[in-house]
């Protein structure tokens, strides 16, 4: 399936502009990507819409010239933001939309992650937020709608009898939550991602499990599913008798993530989830205290425990287990380095302009002609 970045670092964009109503710091994490939101159609939307198309249409062919097994990736953008969402979705979901509260007492580092990103001082206004969460509401039922034509085709074709689905995200969207947007910290909006599987005949519909688990499981669990094994050791573990069981009475219920992007301002930083567990610690010279949360007496994450003396030993524990391994200098060191040698491919890329045939050619402005900004 083409995509929009599939070319090399620093490749030209092929087609019309990118954003033609807005600016381009309504994707990324600025306050500007919240006050600026509304209704109507964007690019993204149309990229997804041509992921959609011709991912149908491959299945079709797949299903009429080849018995071979398959593995396709489709990989949507929505529902990231600009907050622009289609706008019968857009009405809909206005006068249903809530202003979260903030709770008054937070980690100090979530007060710095939201001092640096521009929406602590002054408070984002609520009409503001009330926009932008329903434009985020909107597009989160249109990627559905668009999974959804997915599903129908492999359904249509006959393929569904046999293909294991799996729907998930590199991070979620909080939304206004913790007075927090975007992705970039260690709250469930954002570290905890959607995973969603269908396997007719194997997968009992409905099926929940409550297992911790990361996405580095996921490939352990494909390799299982097609009857093979990594000749190698990996950090994850394979999913599939959760997925048919329900259950795994020898799954460890533990996990960690981790962040780090000196560019960006993102300080080297780690959480461990250890059952109802969650402990997050920033590594860098300010030496801001961790944050401890009870997920099973607090899934809201208003209460942070770690200065609470009757927790000292969870506390103690999860902070062991969350540096072994794990030093923050070393992580800046390298994550200096990874930038050096993207910087090198992007000067590559501008300098030598390579073609690119599976990127996308992105339409006149037209497409954004009906966005109406709130």
């Amino acid at each position: 399936v083409a995509e929009r970045g599939a070319g090399p670092v620093g490749f030209r964009q092929k087609g019309g502009p990118f954003w033609t109503k807005f600016p381009g710091s309504t994707s990324g994490q600025s306050r500007a990507s919240v006050e600026i939101a509304g209704k109507g159609h964007t690019h993204y939307q149309w990229s997804d819409e041509e992921r959609t198309r011709r991912a149908c249409e491959w299945l079709r062919e797949k299903s009429t010239f080849s018995e071979r097994p398959f593995a396709a990736v489709i990989g949507y953008v929505l529902p990231h933001c600009p907050f622009v969402a289609p706008k019968e979705l857009f009405d809909y979901y206005y006068d249903k939309t809530e202003i979260p509260e903030i709770e008054d007492n937070q980690p100090a580092t979530i007060t710095r992650y939201r001092k640096m990103r521009g929406i602590l001082e002054p408070p984002l206004p609520p009409e503001r937020i009330r926009v932008a969460r329903a434009a985020y509401y909107g597009l989160c039922e249109y990627i559905d709608s668009l999974i959804g034509k997915v599903l129908d085709t492999l359904d249509e074709t006959g393929l569904s009898k046999d293909t294991v689905v799996i729907y998930t995200s590199d991070h979620g969207e909080q939304a206004g939550e913790h007075g927090c947007w975007w992705k970039s910290n260690y709250y469930e909006g954002s570290a905890g991602v959607p995973m969603i599987m269908r396997w007719p005949g194997v997968i009992e519909p409905g099926t929940v499990s409550r297992n911790v688990c990361n996405l580095m499981d996921l490939g352990p669990s494909l390799a299982e599913i097609a009857g093979t094994s990594f000749p190698y050791e990996v950090d994850g573990h394979s999913l599939l008798r959760i997925m048919t069981e329900g259950d795994d009475p020898d799954w460890v219920d533990e996990t960690t993530s981790e962040l780090a992007d000196f560019r960006g301002g993102y300080f080297p930083s780690r959480m461990i989830r250890s059952g109802p567990w969650k402990l997050w610690v920033y590594g860098d010279d300010e030496n801001l205290p961790p944050a401890l949360f009870n997920l099973d007496d607090d899934p809201n994450e208003k209460n942070d425990l770690a200065f609470d003396p009757q927790y000292d030993d969870i506390r103690t524990m999860l902070l062991e287990k969350v540096y072994a391994g794990w030093d923050p200098k070393e992580v800046i060191t390298k994550s200096k380095l990874q930038w050096n040698y993207f910087d090198l491919l992007a000067k590559w890329g501008k300098s030598v302009e390579p073609d690119a045939p599976y990127a996308m050619v992105y339409p006149s402005d037209e497409y954004e002609s009906d966005v109406e900004l709130l």
